[in-house]
């Protein structure tokens, strides 16, 4: 029994031993990262600042001084001669240049300013160093805003879930080297911004300085100004001798042409009552010819009645010969025939081979063509279809329109030219007037001409 409870107590010395140990060794660690982070921050403070570089940074405030001491001076220069702020402000640009524009300190700002989330870094315990982890991608800040303000999403350290996942957090370290990275960026920019201001000071100081030289010359011209009036006042004295000489001479022709001008103005009204004169002539002559239009317009109607009815008369004895068994007139036979009587035959319905040997004919069969209607103009009978003399086409052919197998009209050609014809509409045949632009016709042509 004694040597068992030796035993226990040797075990739980042993154990807590053990424990101690592994309390300094976290201890320990939290104390190398720690101080392994502040020394990291430290060395990249002055890193950032060029804290080394003194003769550089003493190279910067001698020119500071230089362009201080330019811009109180503000010396007039001459036009066109070089600007001594613009070159001083230059040389200050040099030299910060060799301090923010070299490798070092560009590679150290685009390492440090950076968004360092969790898992960013990782601890190295053979260096006791922080590393980056290769794993995560750092990204630049957006802006100046906190990017792990919501600790709901990004808490200082890690958490467990209530369905097992633990969310990542981002240490108090990590947060200050993003921070700090911020400010490394903000001064970064405020140079940028600096250079920016003196581009802007020294675009102003040569508008200045133009405007001094142009004050200058303008005092000067102002003095010769000066001088020039003491000589024209009197040349003035003299001109207005020979002013008042002019006021004289200037009265007696306004008097004259006083004069001239009642005599135009008796001439203008004679010639605009000649002018009125020839206008009712005009209207005259025009109502007359008016007249005679319409007398021969209504002799051409007479005549074309009178055709008509004799047609019709012809076509309905020849109706009445065939019913009696009497002779029946040849189709072959070419005869005066009455130009408002046609076949009664609808066009044939085409297949889509036979409407593509149609269209490639040089000319309209007896069967006809289809076609379309471009214009038509029912208030003047005339009307414009897509067909020309390369399909034949003649002036006086007469041709019979179809529209969906019923007889549309009948028109004459009045004119064909290459691509269209022009023809106006027979009266009393179809229904021309329900035939509208873009409609599909087929055309048949009549062997009658008129």
């Amino acid at each position: 029994m004694k040597a068992l409870s030796v035993l226990f107590r040797l075990l739980s010395l042993l154990g807590l031993i053990a424990l101690a140990g592994v309390l300094w060794l976290k201890l320990d660690t939290l104390k190398n990262q720690s101080h392994s982070f502040l020394d990291e921050t430290v060395d990249d403070a002055y890193t950032i600042l060029q804290s080394s570089k003194e003769a550089q940074w003493k190279d910067v405030s001698s020119k500071k001084s230089i362009v201080s001491d330019v811009f109180d001076a503000n010396e007039q220069i001459d036009q066109g001669a070089d600007n001594p702020l613009e070159q001083a402000i230059s040389d200050l640009r040099t030299s910060e240049d060799a301090l923010l524009r070299n490798p070092d300190y560009r590679d150290s700002l685009e390492l440090l300013t950076k968004e360092f989330g969790s898992e960013a870094l990782l601890w190295n315990r053979d260096s006791n160093r922080w590393i980056s982890n290769p794993s995560v991608k750092l990204e630049a800040p957006a802006g100046y805003k906190d990017p792990f303000e919501d600790e709901t999403k990004f808490p200082k350290n890690d958490i467990k879930n209530d369905d097992g996942t633990i969310t990542k957090g981002v240490s108090r370290q990590n947060r200050l080297r993003t921070v700090i990275g911020m400010f490394y960026k903000d001064r970064h920019d405020k140079f940028s911004e600096i250079n920016k201001l003196r581009t802007m000071l020294v675009n102003r100081d040569i508008e200045l300085r133009e405007f001094q030289n142009l004050f200058a010359r303008e005092q000067e011209e102002r003095k010769k100004f000066e001088d020039e009036v003491s000589d024209l006042t009197v040349q003035v004295k003299g001109l207005e001798a020979d002013l008042d000489n002019e006021k004289k001479e200037a009265a007696a022709f306004k008097e004259a042409s006083t004069t001239q001008m009642g005599v135009l103005e008796d001439q203008v009204s004679s010639l605009q009552q000649k002018m009125q004169d020839d206008q009712k002539q005009h209207e005259v002559t025009l109502q007359q010819n008016n007249e005679d239009h319409k007398r021969e317009l209504s002799k051409a109607n007479a005549q074309l009645v009178k055709e008509y009815n004799r047609g019709r008369e012809e076509a309905t004895q020849e109706m009445l010969a065939k019913q009696s068994g009497g002779e029946v007139v040849d189709e072959n036979k070419r005869e005066k025939a009455n130009p408002f009587i046609v076949k009664s035959d609808a066009p044939p319905v085409l297949s889509q081979a036979e409407i593509i040997a149609v269209n490639q004919s040089k000319e309209i069969s007896e069967i006809g063509a289809p076609s379309t209607i471009s214009r038509i103009d029912n208030r003047t009978g005339m009307i414009l279809l897509p067909l020309g003399i390369e399909r034949g086409v003649e002036q006086g052919n007469v041709f019979t329109l179809w529209k969906d197998q019923r007889k549309a009209a009948r028109i004459k050609v009045q004119s064909a030219r290459d691509g269209f014809l022009l023809a106006y509409i027979l009266p009393h045949f179809g229904t021309p007037d329900k035939l509208r632009p873009g409609d599909n016709i087929h055309v048949v042509p009549d062997e009658e001409k008129l």
